[in-house]
């Protein structure tokens, strides 16, 4: 039986596939920016504080969110985006579709990525198949209708375990750098995976070891450890020295904390296991008056905390709850509100139908094929990167809560895993299997 690591054709992934790729998934993510959002469209949420801090870097005021006393420092978005879309913005304006457009253009490199990480894990035919499933993929499309970090973060990530993978199959100094520098630069996107490279190198101790020596494994591993710090530190001290806190990337932890973990989001039943925001607005109009973002999210930290406490013996319902919201087969629902701009042709198309309904119906039986096939595989090991990062994510939706937003770093990897699983289909579909050479993945 052939594993998830095999191939069913010795082609390898060429630039020019990667080309056809990008215009596809481009345009793709260009129409439905247009549609839903379109070039007149105003950033709300979240998307304003990003556009906020953008315009104001265009403007020459620094990284700052705006007071009704003028712009005032700040460390609650995480500065990679902002940063990017204040290039745009110093070049064409205070124009929100250009960010948008910028969004699209590095969705786009995405399935470019998926398809990279999927040749050097799987091999090239589940890679090549893994990108045009990403390409399509209706939560990955939609999110580049909107200035939201999740974007460049999944992009950055996917680049960093491809690194990490090329890494580990060529165990040099330099490429491990060079994955720290990408694991540094996907936190400062979004610093939801700050963790995730200490779990990856326990994951990569074992490959490791079979061809370097203790005293070689070690300086490999603080070679990447150095190229995160060269990454994060500088933002990090800037931090430190504007705040006089230790901040590493977003001082927003707190909050999140506190979202996820409150009487709303435990027991309230349209809520339960999202985030659940009245608190924090109620926090935000009373306690937090006077405070700095860091001592607001300190305190913020410490009432989630003392809520879980309180309420131990709900916490394994209420875990279930966040996976499950997590992990949900169709669009987001509750409190999430509508995400599509007054008038735009989707509210009546997605009244009727849901797009991620009948996107995971299709996609995930075949994605727990493609696991079952790499964890019975001789290269269980060594594929089981994916499901390492995927386990990261659930846990981290235990300790927060669960959302479509928070599973987006993870779908690019159920559908390598899918692409697996469907080229396994094929071979098995009688009149398919004569002519095919399976051949094991590389590394």
């Amino acid at each position: 039986m052939p594993t998830a690591g095999a191939s069913v054709s010795r082609a390898r992934w060429r630039p020019g596939g990667g080309l056809v790729l990008f215009v596809v998934a481009l345009a793709l993510r260009v129409a439905y920016a247009w549609v839903a959002t379109g070039p007149h469209g105003k950033p709300y949420s979240d998307a304003l504080e990003y556009d906020t801090v953008a315009w104001n870097l265009a403007s020459g005021h620094g990284f700052s969110l705006t007071s009704g006393a003028g712009p005032y420092p700040s460390a609650m978005s995480p500065p990679l985006l902002p940063w990017i879309v204040s290039l745009i913005y110093r070049a064409v304006g205070h124009f929100y579709f250009a960010a948008l457009l910028l969004q699209c253009a590095i969705g786009a490199l995405l399935p470019v990525a998926t398809a990279a990480f999927g040749a050097a894990v799987f091999g090239s035919a589940v890679g090549r198949l893994g990108g045009w499933l990403a390409a399509v993929h209706p939560l990955l499309v939609a999110m580049c209708g909107y200035l939201l970090t999740e974007t460049l973060f999944v992009t950055l990530l996917i680049l960093a375990l491809v690194l990490t993978a090329e890494w580990v199959k060529t165990q040099r100094p330099a490429r491990a750098l060079g994955a720290g520098i990408a694991w540094g630069l996907a936190n400062l996107a979004r610093p939801t995976a700050l963790v995730l490279p200490l779990a990856l190198l326990a994951w990569a101790w074992v490959p490791l070891g079979s061809s370097a020596t203790g005293r070689e494994r070690a300086r490999q591993i603080a070679m990447l450890l150095l190229g995160i710090a060269l990454t994060i530190g500088p933002w990090t001290l800037r931090n430190a020295i504007v705040f006089r806190a230790f901040v590493p990337v977003a001082a927003r932890g707190g909050g999140a904390l506190l979202v996820g973990n409150n009487p709303d989001a435990w027991y309230d039943p349209s809520l339960r296991g999202g985030a659940a925001n009245r608190i924090w607005d109620d926090m935000v109009r009373n306690e937090f008056r006077g405070l700095s973002e860091t001592q607001a999210q300190a305190l913020a930290q410490k009432r989630a905390l003392e809520f879980i406490r309180e309420h131990p013996a709900d916490l394994p319902a209420a875990a279930l709850a966040k996976l499950k919201r997590f992990w949900r087969l169709s669009a987001e629902g509750g409190g999430t509100g509508n995400w599509q701009r007054p008038g735009s042709p989707f509210n009546a198309v997605l009244s009727r139908l849901d797009p991620l309904r009948l996107w995971s119906i299709v996609i995930f039986p075949f994605a727990l094929w493609g696991l079952l096939l790499s964890l019975r595989g001789p290269r269980r090991w060594f594929q089981s990167l994916s499901l390492w990062v995927i386990l990261y994510f659930c846990l981290l939706t235990v300790v927060f809560f669960g959302s479509l937003r928070m599973r987006v770093p993870v779908e690019p990897l159920v559908v390598l895993w899918s692409a697996a699983g469907m080229l396994d289909a094929r071979r098995r579909l009688p009149g398919r299997a004569r002519g095919l050479t399976l051949v094991q993945g590389t590394g």
